[in-house]
C-alpha cells in the first residue's frame, strides 16, 4: 500500500476534522480532500477527465438520497402550512407521556420504523412529531433527536422489509432464518437502549407544567384549524411505506396530500405560499409558537445537498481508482482470532462509512471484500452477515457528512453533533456485537484457507 493512495483518505480526514476545529462548514474539508485527491490520483495514471467522469458518477450513485432530501425539504412547510404537523403536535401533547419523552420516542420510533423498513419515513412522519412535541415540553432537543434516530434504525436492522438489511443478507448469502438466529446481541442492545433512555428520563429535569403545555395546545387551536381530518398526510405516508412504495413516490403522495390540505385549510397568498416552500414556514404570531412551529424550505437543504454532491464526487473517484482494497487488505491482515477479526471488520465499516456519502457503498464494498476473509471460519458467512449487520448498517448515522445522518439531521431540525452522544443504539450495536462474538460458535476453531487445502 503506497503513500499516494493513502494520501486522499487522510486528506479527507484531516480536511473534516480541521474544518469542525476552526468551525468552517465541512464542505470545505471534502473540497480540500477532492483537490488533494485528484493530485494523487493523477499521479496513479488516472488522467484528469478520467477521474471528473468517475467523480460524477459517484454523484450518480448519491442521487436517491439527493432526491429524498430534496423532496423531505418541499415536504415540512407542507405539512406546516396545511396544518398537519401543528395538529399531530395538539394531539400529541394529550396523549403522550412527556415525562417519559425519551424512552417513548425511542420505542415509538423502533415500532413504527420495524413496521415501515425505513428510517427516513419514520422520522418524516412520527419523529418530526415527537420533536415538536419535545420543543413544546422544553425538553432537550438533542436527546429526543438521538432517542428517534436510535429508534429508527432498530428498523434498519431488523424490518423485513428494510432494503439496507437486505442488500446485506444478499451480498453476503445468508437467509432470513440464520439472521434471525443471530440476533440476541441486537435484540440485547435495543433493550440496554431503552433503559438508559428510561434512566436519563428519571434524573432529567421535570419538563413544562400542565400550565405551559396547556399554552401550546391554546395557542394551536386559535392559529391552527385544528382536527383529526389534518392527519390525512401522516395516514398516506405511512401506508405508502407500509405498503412497500418506494420513498420517493411515496413522498410525492405525501407533497399532494399535504398540498391538497393548504389549498383546503391554508388561507395563505401566493407571496407567503411560494416563500416558505423557499425558506421555510414562519408563523410570525409573536407568541411562544414561532419557535415550535418553523421549519423546512429549499434554501435549508441547499448546503446539505452541496456536501453530498462533493462527498458523492470525491466517493467516485476513490472506489474507481480502487483506493480502498489495499487499505482493506492491510487492516485486516492475517487473523486467527474471531473477536479480532470481528473487531477489525467492525472498525473497517466505520472506515469506508467515513469515506462513503451513503449507506450503500459500504455494504457492497465490503460484502465482497470481507467475505472471503471470513469464509476461513466455520459459520463464517453468517458471521460477516451478523457483523455488518449490527455495525455497516447502523454506523452512517455517527457520521455528519453522511448523506444518511445529514437527511435525518434536516428532518428533524438538529445536527448530527448535537444529537451524536445520545445515539445509543447505532454506538452500542458494533460494541456488543464484539464483545459477544465469542460465543458465536461452539466450536471456533479456525479453518485451513481453501487455497492451502488444494
Amino acid at each position: 500500500m503506497s503513500i499516494t493512495s493513502v494520501t486522499p483518505i487522510l486528506a479527507m480526514i484531516a480536511g473534516i476534522i480541521l474544518s469542525l476545529s476552526l468551525g468552517f462548514p465541512i464542505a470545505w474539508g471534502i473540497v480540500f480532500a477532492i483537490l488533494v485527491t485528484l493530485v494523487s490520483v493523477k499521479r496513479l495514471g488516472y488522467p484528469w477527465k478520467q477521474q471528473f467522469v468517475f467523480g460524477w458518477e459517484g454523484v450518480q450513485k448519491a442521487k436517491p438520497v439527493l432526491t429524498i432530501l430534496f423532496l423531505v425539504g418541499l415536504l415540512i412547510p407542507l405539512l406546516m402550512m396545511g396544518g398537519t404537523i401543528p395538529a399531530i403536535i395538539y394531539y400529541g401533547l394529550s396523549i403522550v407521556n412527556v415525562e417519559y419523552l425519551f424512552v417513548l420516542s425511542f420505542l415509538l420510533t423502533a415500532g413504527v420504523s420495524y413496521l415501515l423498513g425505513t428510517s427516513i419515513g419514520t422520522l418524516s412522519t412520527i419523529g418530526l412529531s415527537l420533536m415538536g412535541i419535545a420543543h413544546a415540553a422544553g425538553i432537550s432537543p438533542a436527546i429526543v433527536g438521538g432517542a428517534l434516530i436510535s429508534g429508527a434504525m432498530v428498523g434498519e436492522r431488523f424490518s423485513p422489509i428494510s432494503s439496507s438489511r437486505l442488500l446485506v443478507l444478499s451480498n453476503v448469502g445468508m437467509t432470513e432464518e440464520q439472521e434471525r438466529r443471530l440476533r440476541r446481541p441486537a435484540l440485547l442492545t435495543v433493550a440496554i437502549c431503552a433503559l438508559l433512555f428510561l434512566i436519563l428520563d428519571l434524573f432529567r429535569p421535570q419538563a413544562n407544567s400542565t400550565d405551559t403545555i396547556q399554552m401550546y395546545q391554546e395557542l394551536l387551536v386559535r392559529y391552527f384549524s385544528v382536527h383529526w381530518s389534518l392527519m390525512l398526510p401522516l395516514v398516506v405516508l405511512i401506508a405508502s411505506f407500509a405498503l412497500r412504495v418506494k420513498a420517493v413516490k411515496a413522498l410525492f403522495f405525501g407533497i399532494g396530500a399535504s398540498a391538497i390540505l393548504v389549498g383546503i385549510n391554508g388561507n395563505l397568498d401566493v407571496k407567503t405560499f411560494f416563500t416558505s416552500m423557499l425558506v421555510g414556514f414562519e408563523l410570525h404570531s409573536g407568541t411562544p409558537l414561532d419557535q415550535l412551529v418553523h421549519g423546512g424550505g429549499m434554501f435549508a437543504i441547499f448546503s446539505v445537498l452541496a456536501l453530498i454532491i462533493l462527498a458523492g464526487f470525491l466517493n467516485g473517484i476513490l472506489n474507481r481508482a480502487n483506493l480502498l482494497t489495499p487499505i482493506v487488505d492491510k487492516m485486516m491482515g492475517h487473523t486467527k482470532n474471531k473477536t479480532v477479526l470481528v473487531a477489525k471488520a467492525a472498525a473497517l465499516s466505520l472506515l469506508v462509512v467515513i469515506i462513503s456519502c451513503n449507506q450503500t457503498i459500504p455494504i457492497l464494498v465490503l460484502g465482497s471484500t470481507l467475505l472471503g476473509r471470513f469464509s476461513q471460519w466455520e459459520g463464517g458467512r453468517e458471521l460477516l452477515g451478523k457483523t455488518m449487520l449490527d455495525s455497516t448498517v447502523v454506523m452512517p448515522v455517527l457520521i455528519p457528512w453522511n448523506g444518511l445522518s445529514m437527511m435525518m439531521a434536516f428532518t428533524l431540525g438538529v445536527s448530527t453533533l448535537q444529537t451524536l452522544p445520545f445515539v445509543f443504539f447505532p454506538i452500542l450495536l458494533p460494541i456488543v456485537t464484539i464483545l459477544s462474538t465469542r460465543w458465536f460458535s461452539p466450536e471456533g476453531r479456525f479453518l485451513a484457507m481453501k487455497n492451502k487445502a488444494s
